[in-house]
């Protein structure tokens, strides 16, 4: 298990509006990652193994629109949350 501090540092980007300059956004955040495996040792020399990752992120932020709107838009609140699972296997081998 880890605990995660994460930082939000980015600059956002409309194609299809072109007046609109790069969107700065920028805050801080938390998370938690969690990891699970289970080995079987084939010989001595040979473990193979499966197992299981889950992450969740979560950011407390700031667009900044009044930075790209040249003065005439205000900051907004951008928070966003992600989640991730996922399985794997694995193998490894040991050298004398």
């Amino acid at each position: 298990m880890a605990f995660l501090f994460t930082r939000l540092d980015c600059k956002d980007q409309h194609h299809m509006r072109p007046k609109i300059k790069l969107i700065p956004e920028d805050g801080d955040g938390h998370g938690v990652q969690l990891e699970a495996v289970l080995n079987y040792k084939v010989t001595d020399l040979f473990n193979i193994g499966v197992g299981a990752r889950y992450w969740a992120v979560a950011n407390n932020g700031t667009a900044h629109f009044e930075e790209a709107m040249g003065g005439r838009g205000s900051p907004q609140a951008d928070d966003w949350k992600a989640k991730r699972y996922g399985v794997f296997v694995q193998a490894s081998i040991k050298f004398n």
